[in-house]
């Protein structure tokens, strides 16, 4: 456990709510962090309707938008990096450290041991043995394209696994005078429909990246003895921090700040767009 007792962070769980919506909540915490307003705080959240994330920097000619609208499927950008996602059965976590908290650090390295060594608590709570895993790169054949621009087909250090396999993928972004990271934890296997979003390729090359995504990556009901449902995460989520950073909690919701930036950037920006 650290030794850096005494932090209150503030918990927030926003339950289900629309893509565009949960990243510019995300984005505005972190905004309102920066400003020196705001305590460190812990988000978890789910998506309704599901929705595809992509990197900020990401192409939206990845993503077959027309097929997304027929079915239902948000697309948004996040505020981070990455690669595209698509969230279904999972819980959402970020994380939005003020420069001033005591676990803030200038290094990005630091700050992805420290949570994932929480995140590492809170499977533990659920029974669940994961580890820090660097599975092996991704092939350079014939999907390397497709593979590219999906979080869960590809690996890369300080991810949390099972047995090689991806069971969290997370991304974090530096603001001036604060930092964001979120990533998805899976819950069930949604995440591998988004091969059958793909706006290229012919339904073998879908059919062999899922199959490679399968191979890849695990979620916490194919590893736990009962299911687990996104409320038994989100409540081992606070606790496993506590547990592990040593913090106590604050409940809380948005402040009026927070919630006139979310509209702001969920009206202004996070629209799919060519970057």
């Amino acid at each position: 456990m650290s030794q850096q007792p005494g932090e209150c962070w503030r918990f927030i769980d926003s339950g289900f709510i629309d893509g565009r919506s949960n990243m510019a909540i995300d984005e505005a915490i972190a905004l309102a962090a920066a400003s020196g307003r705001i305590p460190p705080t812990l988000r978890v959240y789910g998506w309704m309707p599901p929705a595809i994330s992509l990197g900020f920097h990401q192409s939206i000619d990845d993503i077959d938008l027309r097929l997304c609208e027929k079915e239902g499927i948000d697309v948004v950008f996040r505020p981070t990096g990455g690669r595209a996602i698509l969230h279904a059965e999972e819980l959402t976590y970020a994380v939005i450290l003020p420069a001033d908290s005591k676990h803030y650090h200038k290094g990005i390295l630091p700050v992805y041991d420290l949570i994932s060594r929480a995140l590492l608590a809170v499977l533990q709570l659920l029974g669940i043995n994961a580890s820090f895993d660097r599975a092996s790169a991704t092939p350079k054949d014939f999907m390397r394209g497709e593979l590219s621009t999906l979080c869960y087909a590809t690996s890369i250090q300080h991810e949390i696994g099972y047995q090689g396999k991806k069971l969290v993928g997370s991304a974090q972004r530096r603001f001036e005078g604060a930092l964001l990271q979120h990533g998805s934890i899976l819950i069930g296997q949604r995440h591998l429909d988004i091969a059958k979003y793909l706006s290229r390729g012919d339904e073998r090359r879908r059919h062999a990246i899922r199959r490679y995504m399968q191979e890849h990556t695990i979620s916490l009901n194919e590893l736990s003895e009962q299911p687990l449902h996104y409320t038994q995460i989100s409540k081992a989520m606070r606790n496993g921090f506590s547990q592990e950073l040593g913090i106590s909690w604050m409940d809380g919701e948005l402040t009026q700040q927070e919630l006139v930036m979310a509209d702001e950037l969920r009206e202004k920006t996070n629209r799919p767009r060519k970057p």
